[in-house]
């Protein structure tokens, strides 16, 4: 059984800096992921010759963007498995989620209007519109959208993988791994897990959920092995792809490959950088503010019309052929990264001055109205049933 007991949601805990500094560098990876691959520019940069510089660009710039986003998720989910999560807590983590995600596509949506009025955004308003007024129910941003859905059913997955037991547990845990860990790092292996989706969270959270309850902790030399493995992996790959496209000219694609989705190399090296940085504790409150607006980021750089602009704007082709392509490819992720931050840094400051003086009361109030309501429906079946 899960340890501990149900209180509601969990008392707030201090923070662990550690982990909030590798939230925010997994963010700025992921930032970095979508400048690279930004449009066409995934296939832009594939076409150029091999270089140093195209290394840096493929190999550093780019392959940090699956890494981040296990990261990301292991952190959600880590401090989780331990908790009796109730269907109640997870509505109100799904309410908190929305009023975020409101906020900055309302807002950005109003930027986009401008974008297209002035011509640097060309898609289509009406769609864009309809989704930032439902955001997790249309889809404006995968992660949260799936991430939203992964909360709703994870009440129900810690309560039916636990009775699964550890043996039928390892069992699931070593089908995953096989199917979309090993067998997916063959091009056209995908076992029907071919889109960003909940289903991925799923597949994640069978893994991670194996590891937290029955597995002896990682040493720190087992986890520099993972990384270590996953990096090789990924530098075979890529000098493999690189010099078959060279002698080609072909299959400039397939030197993106093993940098997209949720290949196993990528889960190796996050899974590893996060228990390195978990058993190292400290704490600072410039570090948890920041963090705590490391989401926000996400939301806004990767909003389809602001993505759109920037990457317009701040191309790889402009950078990759000045006179210094490293550092000018730094100085984009790094700004974006920071402009996007302070942002959201405005946006947390707005919350708590107003509706995060009581976090959750509107949730505990619609709660508390319909809680109301069916205990009068009952009362009222029971009186005409009498």
């Amino acid at each position: 059984m899960v340890s501990g007991k149900h209180t509601g949601v969990a008392p707030k805990r201090q923070r662990n800096s550690s982990i909030e500094l590798l939230r925010l560098v997994s963010m700025l990876m992921i930032v970095g992921f979508h400048y690279v691959r930004g449009g066409n520019q995934g296939l832009w940069i594939a076409s150029q010759p091999i270089s140093f510089n195209k290394f840096v660009y493929q190999m550093i710039y780019m392959s940090g963007g699956w890494i981040g986003n296990f990261i990301f998720f292991t952190i959600s989910v880590w401090f989780l498995l331990d908790r009796c999560e109730t269907l109640n807590d997870s509505l109100k983590r799904i309410w908190l989620l929305e009023r975020e995600l409101l906020f900055w596509s309302l807002t950005l949506l109003v930027v986009t209007y401008f974008l297209h009025k002035q011509g640097l955004y060309t898609g289509s308003m009406l769609s864009i519109t309809a989704k930032s007024i439902f955001p997790i129910s249309l889809n404006m941003w995968w992660y949260p959208t799936s991430y939203a859905l992964f909360l709703l059913f994870m009440p129900f997955l810690i309560q039916g993988v636990h009775a699964l037991g550890e043996n039928a547990h390892k069992k699931l845990a070593i089908a995953c791994l096989v199917l979309w860990g090993v067998l997916s790092l063959i091009p056209k292996f995908a076992f029907d897990l071919t889109e960003s989706s909940v289903f991925v969270f799923i597949y994640w959270f069978v893994l991670i959920a194996y590891y937290r309850w029955y597995m002896e902790p990682f040493t720190t030399r087992r986890c520099w092995q993972l990384i270590g493995v996953g990096f090789a992996v990924v530098l075979l790959y890529w000098a493999v792809t690189n010099t078959l496209f060279m002698m080609t000219g072909k299959m400039a694609k397939m030197q993106s490959f093993i940098f997209d989705h949720w290949k196993l190399p990528m889960m190796m090296i996050g899974f590893g950088l996060f228990l390195l940085v978990e058993r190292r504790e400290f704490h600072n409150r410039i570090i948890n503010v920041m963090a705590a607006s490391a989401f926000g980021v996400y939301l806004i750089h990767f909003q389809p019309a602001i993505y759109q602009a920037w990457t317009h704007y701040l191309g790889v082709p402009k950078m990759y052929t000045s006179s210094m392509p490293i550092l000018m490819g730094a100085l984009t992720i790094v700004g974006v990264f920071f402009a996007c931050l302070l942002l959201d840094m405005v946006r947390q400051l707005l919350f708590a001055l107003t509706i995060d003086r009581h976090k959750g009361r509107g949730y505990e109030r619609m709660r508390a109205a319909w809680v109301a309501i069916v205990h009068r429906r009952s009362q009222r079946q029971t009186v005409e049933n009498r």
